[in-house]
């Protein structure tokens, strides 16, 4: 559980569509995860990335 916890630096590994489809849980999820990170965030995939990443973020990939 990460409830009220904070790191400094977070590494999201394989954010992709068949680990985040767009569903209400995955959402959840990955919101929960990305928003741990106080000054850093990585996101990685070795597939396309989940349709849950913002556009600009995709297009980086």
């Amino acid at each position: 559980q990460v409830k009220g916890l904070e790191f400094d630096y977070v590494i999201l590994v394989d954010v992709n569509l068949s680990a985040f489809p767009e569903d209400d849980e995955s959402r959840h999820l990955l919101h929960i995860a990305a928003t741990r990170a106080a000054h850093q965030l990585w996101v990685t995939t070795t597939a396309s990335p989940s349709m849950l990443v913002p556009e600009k973020l995709r297009e980086q990939v």
